[in-house]
């Protein structure tokens, strides 16, 4: 995504932030049965302010395992890379995010 549409998206109310990737993880998600219910990315960013939350977004539904999801869904940003993270919520969470904020993407795209 292009930063000037990136602004714009972000002027026109969506909620977006561009940041710095740093490390990427994979984690499964389980119901309170402990049946598994699918795999999430786990991003950790730096924003320009120094803030440093986790971007989390879901594997594509058929990814059902870590194994198949390291296969099949490999991390697609190199270390330093610009990202803009289209989100729905953020919030304080210290059991997944490092930093105490977890951010609940819908899209995260590289800045061109």
């Amino acid at each position: 995504m292009k930063q000037t549409e990136a602004v714009t998206q972000f002027l026109a109310g969506r909620r977006m932030v561009i940041a710095r990737f740093v490390a990427h993880r994979h984690k499964e998600i389980q119901n309170k049965a402990k049946k598994p219910v699918g795999v999430v990315n786990l991003y950790e960013v730096q924003c320009a302010d120094g803030k440093a939350p986790t971007v989390q977004m879901w594997c594509p539904r058929n990814i059902q395992t870590l194994d198949q999801a390291t296969k099949e869904s490999p991390c697609q940003f190199k270390e330093g890379q610009k990202l803009v993270v289209e989100f729905d919520l953020m919030e304080p969470n210290t059991f997944d995010a490092k930093n105490g904020v977890i951010i609940r993407a819908g899209s995260v795209l590289p800045l061109e």
